[in-house]
């Protein structure tokens, strides 16, 4: 079954630390007035993960997204906030990526770790008809998926469901050697194929033709929000500063025939 039936969805990309960017998003959307108040009702806000690094106020996007993740909750709406891969490595203690300042590292890990396992934060989430990701599943990972679950096929809601299971557990466990957490040798890494936080997007059309899932990820910057060939594929990372910079956009999903990308112009 998808989550949030009936209620209205907005996705969100990428944050990576430009708060008044994200922030602008907001209050356009319609989810949150100039005093930071939730004003989305029920709508549910999906955001894609990498609210660190490259600004520098990705803690006010955090602090930010906790108060109205509760008011939104409050109101019968919510805020999804997935896990990108600028998060993941610093679960995994990983630091060379990011920019936050060294005494807040810690920190932030341990309220990480604390909202992934008290259900703040998520690896992926179904819902609308689609399999929201950072950065998606290509054909190998879900091989991968069907072999553990001895499913021949998984929807997009079944298909969350599992990965959050998988992600939870490592959390806990602190082990991270589940193919989700792959990262390719596109990426840099030493692995044949990418997982959900660091998969490439080239890789991910590449391959998707395979994969019976309709996705939306963000991870790979583009120059505006693109649906591949199929319509299959949707990756909602425009780069925040293009809010500044000659406009910004983002999703409004009915169902998996209404999709609107609303743009915010410069």
């Amino acid at each position: 079954m998808s989550r949030f039936p009936l209620r209205p969805i907005t996705a969100v990309g990428d944050a990576h630390g430009d708060y008044y960017g994200f922030a602008a998003v907001l209050i356009h959307a319609g989810l949150m007035d100039a005093e930071l108040n939730w004003t989305g009702g029920k709508t549910v806000l999906i955001q894609m993960g990498d609210i660190l690094d490259r600004g520098s106020d990705a803690l006010q996007i955090d602090a930010l997204l906790d108060v109205l993740q509760s008011a939104a909750r409050k109101a019968g709406g919510d805020i999804v906030r997935l896990v990108g891969n600028h998060e993941l490595e610093i679960l995994r203690k990983n630091y060379f990526i990011t920019s936050l300042p060294y005494a807040h590292i810690e920190p932030f890990r341990a309220k990480l770790l604390k909202g992934i396992l008290s259900g703040k934060w998520h690896a992926a989430c179904g819902a609308r008809g689609f399999l929201f990701t950072h950065a998606g599943v290509c054909d190998d990972l879900y091989a991968v998926f069907k072999q553990e679950t001895a499913s021949a096929k998984m929807t997009e809601a079944k298909t969350a469901l599992y990965i959050n299971k998988i992600f939870k557990e490592a959390v806990r466990d602190n082990i991270y050697r589940h193919a989700i957490f792959n990262v390719s040798k596109v990426r840099g890494g030493s692995d044949g194929f990418g997982g959900i936080f660091w998969e490439d997007l080239t890789s991910l059309l590449a391959s998707h033709e395979n994969v019976p899932l309709r996705q939306i990820v963000g991870h790979t910057s583009t120059a505006e929000i693109t649906f591949s060939d199929s319509g299959k594929i949707v990756d909602i990372d425009t780069g925040m500063k293009r809010v500044f910079e000659g406009g910004f956009e983002y999703l409004k999903i009915k169902n998996k025939k209404d999709v609107e990308i609303i743009k915010i112009a410069g």
